[in-house]
């Protein structure tokens, strides 16, 4: 049998008051401290997770910012190259406008020069053939032969004036 004296009492009493104290003063603060701790981790971890998913997020935001950049760099680069092209295009044409210009200028300018030649060519032949004429009727025509072409001429003169007054009076 068991026997129960008083020290077994105060040492249960002794036991159950430490355990009461422990209880009260040590186990509560701890529990409570640990929980806590659990709670600042589980905000710490929510807050990580919260922050890894805006990363994400933002991950995919700056991915699809960057495609979109990509494609505006090749649409600015293609519309480059078309402006290049036109530009190109345009000098081109501005230039062998400029070298028709400059061609029919100096097509005028040897046209008037042949003009020129062939006028001044038709003097000097004019001025020769006056001289040939004159040379060789200095030495073959006498003056009743010269009385004779004076009067031929200036029948023919006088034939030709009254045809162009007719053609003048009836037109």
């Amino acid at each position: 049998m068991i026997r129960i004296d008083r020290s077994i009492i105060f040492q249960i009493v002794n036991f159950l008051a430490l355990v009461f104290l422990l209880f009260r003063f040590l186990f509560k603060p701890v529990v409570k401290a640990l929980d806590e701790r659990s709670n600042h981790i589980q905000g710490e971890l929510q807050k990580i997770e919260d922050e890894k998913k805006t990363l994400e997020e933002e991950k995919k935001r700056l991915e699809e910012e960057l495609k979109n950049i990509k494609a505006r760099y090749l649409e600015m680069l293609d519309q480059a190259n078309k402006e290049a092209q036109n530009v190109k295009e345009n000098i081109i044409r501005e230039a062998y406008q400029e070298a028709e210009k400059i061609k029919r200028e100096y097509e005028r300018r040897a046209k008037r020069e042949v003009e020129k030649l062939f006028a001044e060519l038709r003097e000097e032949i004019v001025d020769i053939s006056e001289e040939v004429v004159r040379r060789i009727l200095k030495t073959h025509i006498t003056p009743e032969v010269q009385t004779q072409i004076i009067e031929e001429m200036l029948e023919e003169a006088v034939t030709r004036l009254e045809a162009e007054t007719k053609i003048g009076h009836e037109g």
